[in-house]
């Protein structure tokens, strides 16, 4: 007993790193919203939408705040019509910027939670995206 909880102990981590994440890209999303609409969502009701959209794969469209760029290819993008109000997406997979056109941006991500407090003195929130995958339209 004692080498076969020996050999799982050793094994199974590195099971778990060699499974990696399906390709975001690739999967449906449960969810089509606007960034200004995701946010607002956790700001009127932050645990239903957490029930909601946490660990699902979420499409936001919205302008294009800024962009995080790293070696050339574009690693992260927050969206937000305001400074706010801000959706957070850090891509799966770098993304070269000539990919990236216009004002707005279509990101498919699993929304890994919310930061922000609708009692706050400081308005609005973020919405984090994490394995996110541009959509091209």
């Amino acid at each position: 007993m004692k080498g076969f909880l020996k050999t799982l102990i050793i094994a199974l981590p590195l099971a778990l790193l060699s499974c990696g994440h399906a390709e975001t890209a690739d999967e449906e999303a449960a969810f089509v919203v606007s960034g200004d609409e995701i946010v607002q969502s956790f700001l009127d009701n932050e645990q239903e939408s957490g029930a909601k959209y946490i660990d699902q794969i979420i499409q936001v469209t919205g302008p294009i705040m800024e962009l995080s760029k790293e070696n050339g290819q574009v690693t992260s993008v927050m969206i937000s019509s305001d400074e706010y109000n801000i959706v957070s997406c850090t891509f799966q997979n770098p993304v070269d910027l000539d990919e990236i056109s216009g004002d707005q941006i279509t990101v498919k991500g699993v929304c890994s939670g919310f930061l922000g407090d609708a009692s706050s003195m400081i308005p609005g929130g973020t919405v984090e995206l994490k394995r996110s995958s541009l959509v091209i339209q």
